[in-house]
């Protein structure tokens, strides 16, 4: 009959708390009569106890209608102690059943236990419940107690599939999954107790509670006429928010699946999902679909009678980008000068069919006309993204061939006296004609030049091939009985590489013949003009040579021109690979120092890898003058940003720097971690390394000229720039 009522009323506490294990008759109201008086239902005094000294066991007990404040109900338990032939026996009530098993208080043959065999003598428990919950008014019997102070005390344990006893002997001890524990002092009146439960162990499962309550903390000590009433034994579950989502990392337009995982009861749930619809939810397992690119904080509160916690998980929506792509034009000619390149969001691997069409660059799709083959062909931009919709697209480009009106006359002056008139070499046939008047062509087609009927002078000849992809080019013509061969170029030196093309000056009347110079110079025989890349650096003495025709003299004219070598300059910059959430960070690794970075998302010495389109490669040139020569060089350096789905980068957050300005030493503010530093001028050049920690965030920059600097700190994994004005 105990039990049963104590199912009962266990099952409709249970339903009312969302299923949340209690101890049945908390609050004292269901009595039996029992042997010698009467017991709180599911609770056990000495009138049930075991042991051979059963026969000593004495009421201890009350039901008593002093009950709490607020209390809605009417009855709470009221113990006492008494004391026999001068010793003291505590008042004791507990979930278990008591054994008494010796005259001596404190012998460990006296203790309570749960009795896992018998439902009279055990409490259900398989859950971890937070802390434990009681109303007590404790009323010391005297002012003097024998242990010399007054503490009443509870205990409860959470054991596993044995008959565990309170005190524990050395079996009792292993068998631990938590305690709540607490000797507490006379009250004054009814008072609220709450105790936390330490789950220490050593044991995991949960399977019974003992709960006891005493009169004293020590056996066999405190008064006579000690009282403890008790009220309302309530168990406290703080709900544990948790959850999983179906994915972490997803594309923009994508749905999350959020499953409510959390534990300890909760019967309320509110989320929030910045950057999805909808924003916030009730729904214990929420379908939230987020649109916005970006990292979003996702948080979960578990509420329930007793409070509520917070779990967030943040969820990174990545942008959707199209492998769609557009070229400025259907079609295009193989002498363009400059190459097309599409205009696309979501660059990745172009190819072309048939085989023919030359991209200069696959990942951008930039097409290399002059190595392309005339030919229709089908353009298939594709990436391996997962937000990029669609995976692959194509296009139709027609390339063709372009005209080439290159021709020469062998010579750029010509004598009045020729044998015969001069027909050039051309590439293809067009069309010849010439300014100013004077020169008379034979023929327009094939630009023989009459020399009878044509005057003496300086012409410029322009030779047109039309067609759908035309082509023009000119040239300087001197036909003269006295020829000149007077020449200059703009400078007498240039430097190795330079982007210009050196090309002859005539003096008036003068023309080109053949032009020659010692082995090292690349220079066009015909025109002069001088290919500095292909160029050896050293001293040349050019000549201009017009051989002798019939009555014409040869004549002949030399220029000095010096080739300087341009300085040599690499780039080895550390970091090749970064992700697109990197943190902006210095260029490093150009030789010599005192050049210049550029490139896209290069801004003076800084590289931000936010500004380049995720999964791409951006070219990074490192470009040196000597001053000394004034000759340049350049190296570049491709750096890869990768997207970086999925991947959390550590980042050196809160640093300061201060004073800032400052007119010498530095500090370095919130550091939690060994760093390397560089002092960087805005020129690039390191003028300052070292070491940084918790105890060591000093950096003195005394030495340096007024300016801005750049102090770069690395730790292991990530980089952090801060600027410094020296003044």
């Amino acid at each position: 009959m105990k039990k049963t009522i104590t199912v009962v009323m266990s099952l409709a506490l249970t339903l009312f708390a969302n299923a949340q294990t209690q101890i049945g008759n908390p609050g004292f109201e269901d009595w039996e009569n029992v042997s010698g008086g009467s017991e709180p239902v599911n609770w056990n005094s000495f009138l049930t106890a075991g042991g051979p000294l059963t026969s000593f066991a004495a009421n201890q007990l009350e039901n008593s209608t002093d009950v709490r404040p607020g209390s809605t109900g009417s009855r709470s338990v009221k113990l006492f102690s008494r004391s026999t032939l001068g010793i003291i026996a505590n008042g004791n009530i507990t979930l278990g059943k008591i054994n008494m098993g010796s005259t001596s208080p404190s012998n460990s043959a006296n203790y309570n236990a749960s009795v896992i065999s018998d439902p009279n003598f055990s409490e259900v428990m398989t859950d971890r419940p937070d802390s434990l919950v009681f109303w007590v008014k404790y009323v010391p019997g005297s002012a003097n107690p024998s242990s010399g102070t007054n503490f009443a005390r509870v205990k409860a344990t959470i054991h596993d599939n044995y008959n565990y006893r309170d005190p524990e002997d050395a079996a009792a001890s292993d068998h631990v999954v938590g305690t709540a524990v607490l000797n507490f002092p006379p009250t004054g009146g009814w008072v609220r107790k709450s105790i936390p439960f330490d789950y220490s162990g050593p044991a995991t499962t949960p399977s019974y509670i003992l709960i006891t309550f005493t009169t004293n903390h020590e056996p066999g000590k405190g008064s006579a006429n000690d009282f403890v009433w008790i009220d309302d034994v309530e168990l406290i579950y703080v709900p544990q928010a948790d959850f999983t989502a179906s994915n972490t990392v997803i594309c923009a337009g994508e749905t999350v699946n959020f499953t409510n995982t959390s534990t300890q009861y909760p019967t309320d749930y509110s989320w929030s999902f910045p950057g999805g619809s909808p924003a916030v939810s009730t729904d214990q397992n929420p379908t939230v679909t987020f649109n916005t690119p970006g990292t979003h904080t996702v948080q979960l509160t578990a509420t329930n009678q007793w409070g509520s916690t917070v779990k967030t998980m943040q969820i990174t929506v990545n942008p959707v980008y199209s492998t769609n792509f557009t070229y400025s034009a259907s079609s295009y000619c193989t002498n363009l000068a400059a190459n097309p390149v599409p205009t696309t969001n979501s660059a990745g691997n172009f190819s072309a069919t048939p085989a023919g069409l030359v991209f200069a660059n696959t990942t951008t799709g930039e097409i290399d006309l002059a190595a392309s083959a005339a030919g229709t062909y089908t353009i298939t931009n594709e990436v391996a993204d997962a937000c990029v919709f669609p995976p692959s697209s194509t296009g139709t480009i027609t390339i063709f061939e372009g005209a080439d009106a290159d021709f020469s006359y062998g010579t750029n002056t010509i004598c009045t006296s020729i044998a015969s008139n001069p027909v050039p070499t051309v590439a293809q046939t067009g069309v010849f004609s010439a300014t100013p008047t004077g020169l008379i062509f034979s023929s327009a087609t094939t630009g023989e030049i009459d020399m009878v009927n044509s005057a003496e002078g300086t012409y410029v000849v322009r030779h047109i091939v039309n067609g759908a992809c035309p082509d023009t080019v000119e040239t300087t013509i001197t036909i003269t009985d006295t020829p000149d061969a007077t020449f200059s170029y703009a400078s007498a030196s240039y430097c190795e590489g330079a982007a210009v093309v050196p090309t002859p000056t005539f003096g008036t009347g003068a023309s080109a013949g053949v032009f020659s110079a010692g082995n090292g110079l690349s220079i066009n025989s015909s025109n002069g003009q001088i290919d500095l890349s292909a160029s050896v650096p050293g001293s040349y003495n050019i000549t201009n040579a017009i051989a002798a025709s019939g009555s014409c003299p040869a004549a002949s004219y030399s220029f000095d021109l010096t080739i300087v070598a341009a300085p040599t300059v690499t780039l080895q910059i550390p970091q090749d690979t970064v992700c697109a959430n990197h943190s902006a960070f210095v260029l490093s690794g150009g030789t010599p120092a005192g050049g210049t970075y550029s490139g896209v998302g290069v801004a003076a010495t800084i590289f931000n890898p936010a500004i380049v389109t995720p999964n791409t490669s951006t070219t990074i040139t490192y470009t040196y003058t000597d001053a000394a020569t004034t000759c340049s060089n350049s190296a570049t350096q491709q750096i890869y940003v990768d997207a970086c789905l999925g991947i959390e980068e550590n980042t050196l957050e809160g640093i300061e720097v201060y004073p800032n300005p400052t007119s010498g030493v530095v500090t370095v503010k919130n550091l939690n971690q060994a760093v390397t530093y560089q002092v960087i001028s805005l020129s690039g050049s390191v003028l300052a390394t070292g070491e940084l920690s918790e105890s060591v965030s000093k950096i003195d920059m005394s030495t340096l000229v007024n300016g801005v600097y750049m102090i770069q700190l690395k730790s292991e994994k990530s980089t952090q720039i801060l600027r410094v004005v020296k003044q």
